[in-house]
């Protein structure tokens, strides 16, 4: 819709306004000359407001999702998740994490259901356990050992990609909430601007 201002205060007005609401001044009509100025200044407006966007950082400069596999998937995000299960320095972007909390998930309940399998069938014999027994063990809780230190690193890399230090990872000893903090941080989108965690 086209608009003009006031003579007397400047307020807005629609261009066949004939009475300022504001101030009650009588408004002159807009000849097709003063239409077609009006045109002129607005694209000049839309124009220097264009370029002042894009050249403006922080105007134009918006965050946008991290992550480092392209794109996030369930096998890509997970080998990521244990290709960097030992690295602080780096970040984890919110699909990245969850794709791969995802797949962790999978993998502990298939490897729950083959232990169950494999005990169930010598649960005669659980008193005198075979060493074929006790090594699965043994690799059961290396690999939780592993998984508890990956999944660490991995709520520490998130929060690098919300440009928050790794240290808020304490808030999960709080009682009750800290838990339930430290996942709705997780959920948080990237953050690009003034985040000094950015490689």
């Amino acid at each position: 819709m086209e608009t003009k201002f006031c003579t007397n205060c400047g307020q807005k007005l629609t261009v066949d306004a004939k009475f300022c609401p504001n101030c009650g001044t009588a408004q002159p009509p807009v000849s097709s000359t003063d239409s077609s100025t009006h045109h002129e200044r607005q694209a000049t407006t839309d124009e220097f407001e264009h370029t002042n966007a894009t050249t403006n950082p922080q105007q134009v400069f918006h965050d946008v999702p991290y992550n480092e596999s392209t794109p996030p998937n369930l096998i890509s995000s997970t080998g990521r998740y244990f290709k960097d299960a030992f690295n602080l320095h780096k970040r984890m972007g919110r699909a990245d994490y969850w794709w791969a909390s995802l797949g962790i998930s999978l993998i502990a309940i298939v490897i729950g259901i083959v232990y169950v399998s494999v005990f169930a069938a010598s649960l005669g014999t659980m008193d005198d356990l075979t060493g074929f027994d006790g090594l699965l063990l043994i690799i059961l809780a290396i690999y939780w050992l592993f998984i508890t230190i990956a999944g660490f690193t991995a709520q520490f890399r998130r929060f690098h990609d919300i440009g928050y230090s790794g240290a808020f990872w304490l808030i999960n000893f709080v009682p009750f909430v800290g838990s339930i903090a430290v996942l709705i941080m997780l959920c948080q989108p990237s953050r690009q601007f003034n985040n000094r965690y950015i490689d």
